[in-house]
């Protein structure tokens, strides 16, 4: 709902290493924003696959090709990692991060380490959990309800 992103940028990237240059867009599109020291939102796709539905969807409704990273400012689609470096060298970010929040001291959350997801705590990043049967004192192994699709949850220090 971009009634809820009012007044806030939401990234969509990957941590993962595989495609080198889809990479180090995204870390250079996070650093634009860290160095602006304005609050982001990171979805980071490789670790919750809800993340990058929810790309498709909204690059549908704008009529774009998804291609990582892609930023969403006010809930309105902005552009990639190209479009967002132009716009930092020509002012124009500048311009559109003043009604944003400000992070006074940028940090990463000592739970987590900044990327947003720890281990699932009731399977422990297993995926499974396990099932005993109280009349026949049998366990079955069950797929573990409380986490994604990774063994991971969202981290509860700095996850809003």
């Amino acid at each position: 709902s971009t009634v809820l992103e009012f007044g806030r940028i939401v990234i969509y990237t990957t941590s993962l290493r595989v495609v080198r240059t889809t990479f180090e867009r995204c870390e250079l599109v996070r650093k634009i924003f860290q160095n602006h020291r304005v609050k982001f939102e990171e979805k980071n796709i490789a670790l919750n696959s809800d993340y990058g539905k929810e790309l498709d969807e909204r690059c549908r409704r704008v009529c774009e090709v998804p291609s990582l990273p892609v930023v969403f400012i006010d809930g309105h689609y902005l552009g990639g990692a190209e479009k967002i470096l132009l716009m930092n060298e020509s002012g124009e970010l500048q311009d559109l991060l003043t009604k944003i929040e400000r992070v006074q001291h940028p940090h990463e959350c000592p739970s987590c380490g900044g990327f947003g997801f720890l281990p699932c705590s009731a399977c422990h990043g297993s995926k499974m959990s396990v099932f005993r049967n109280c009349f026949t004192d049998s366990f079955k192994a069950l797929k573990c309800t409380a986490c994604n699709e990774n063994g991971l949850q969202r981290c509860r220090s700095c996850a809003g």
